[in-house]
């Protein structure tokens, strides 16, 4: 007999489908209003074992006029043409910082990413979640670079300033093939006595925790540890073989349909406007905290949106595979795991839903779990004073 605890959940998960399908239907129709947009866990399918978390759609964002603009990158970069694909009032990004040439197969592709900090300090790599950027650790490069270590962040393929290909097939496998040879290559940049001394600490949020995890899997060799900010189950909310026969179709119609060719292209032009990133960031919950919800943030998460490419992506990425789970990898795994987890995450919580944080020590020997109050799904944007002081006792 089924437990009574996975019937609410399973029901739960039926719910969260119906609702997406019914928010993404309205959101592909030109004539879709802000009340639509309040009943969208929608977008990202956010599951507890209890009920779905909704914030109060009357619930508006303060923006923050005393952050301070994202710092110029040290080094020498390929490319520093500033991107203004936001209006005129809003703060200037750049996007653009450094570009690495990443060779798959027959293809070739233009990588962006950022690297600041001394030569022969330790190296950190840190790796975005969906729809995000190297922008997105804006507050941990001043603190990490400021404490000695030598700090890079990359824009996976199809994301931020890097190549958007419309052919590829998106997953997780293809990006962590991507950080495991950026990885190296950056490596065999550094002299060998830094190489030698100074192996990588590897860190990610959401889709990139999960990255991070496989990344610290493959290499052994070079990487000293792993943090983890809200890693995600995976790349995508669901998994057939974990849901209920009776579940499946729906989770079809929203991959197959809703996402498809005829309704995904209007469903990402209104996904991607500022007041629905505004409303996922802040009424759905996904900033515990909103405090650094500003005019900058919404700068770095839809600049990139504009981008020949970028719907494509958006699409493959939603109706693509889930790829491995934590629970696959972290046994594998002999290097120590910091994990730092927003406890007001409603997309990837840290008790309850399916790959639950809470549990991940039980897979792994050197675990530390560290919960952030009132933290959502990004605490190292939220809350980047205790992350940055945690990381770097750690």
């Amino acid at each position: 007999m089924t437990h009574p605890v996975k019937l609410r959940m399973y029901a739960q998960h039926a719910r969260s489908l119906v609702i997406f399908g019914v928010a993404a239907v309205s959101l592909c129709s030109s004539q879709f209003s802000h009340s639509a947009l309040a009943f969208q866990p929608a977008l990202v399918l956010p599951v507890r074992t209890g009920i779905l978390i909704h914030r109060e759609a009357s619930k508006r964002v303060q923006f923050s006029s005393r952050t301070p603009l994202l710092s110029s990158p040290t080094g020498t970069t390929v490319d520093t043409d500033v991107e203004r694909n936001m209006p005129t009032k809003t703060p200037l990004v750049q996007r653009k910082y450094k570009t690495y040439l990443w060779k798959k197969h027959l293809h070739s592709y233009n990588i962006n990413y950022r690297m600041e900090g001394p030569l022969d300090g330790p190296p950190v790599l840190l790796v975005h979640g969906f729809g995000a950027n190297v922008n997105h650790f804006r507050y941990q490069f001043p603190a990490l670079v400021e404490a000695g270590y030598r700090v890079y962040a990359i824009d996976l393929l199809g994301f931020g300033a890097s190549d958007k290909p419309k052919e590829e097939e998106y997953c997780i496998e293809l990006w962590v093939d991507l950080l495991v040879d950026f990885l190296k290559a950056m490596d065999m940049d550094m002299g060998s006595d830094e190489r030698k001394s100074n192996k990588w600490v590897v860190g990610g949020n959401s889709i990139g925790g999960l990255c991070s995890l496989s990344v610290t899997e493959k290499l052994p060799d070079l990487v000293r540890g792993c943090v983890l900010f809200n890693c995600s189950g995976g790349m995508t909310g669901f998994r057939y073989t974990e849901l209920p026969i009776f579940i499946r179709p729906i989770l079809y119609f929203v991959q197959k349909v809703v996402l498809g060719q005829h309704l995904g292209g209007r469903f990402f032009q209104n996904f991607k406007s500022r007041e629905n990133v505004e409303s996922i960031l802040v009424q759905q919950g996904v900033y515990g905290d909103t405090t650094n919800v500003n005019d900058e943030l919404l700068e770095i998460l839809l600049g990139p949106s504009e981008d020949d490419g970028a719907q494509e992506v958006f699409l493959k990425v939603f109706a693509g595979p889930p790829g491995p789970t934590p629970e696959s990898i972290l046994p594998n795994i002999n290097v120590p795991i910091l994990a730092l987890w927003g406890d007001s995450d409603p997309w990837t919580p840290l008790e309850g839903g399916l790959h639950p944080g809470s549990t991940f020590g039980n897979y792994t020997d050197d675990f530390k779990l560290v919960s952030l109050p009132g933290a959502g799904h990004c605490p190292h944007d939220e809350a980047p004073g205790l992350v940055n002081k945690e990381m770097i006792s750690w």
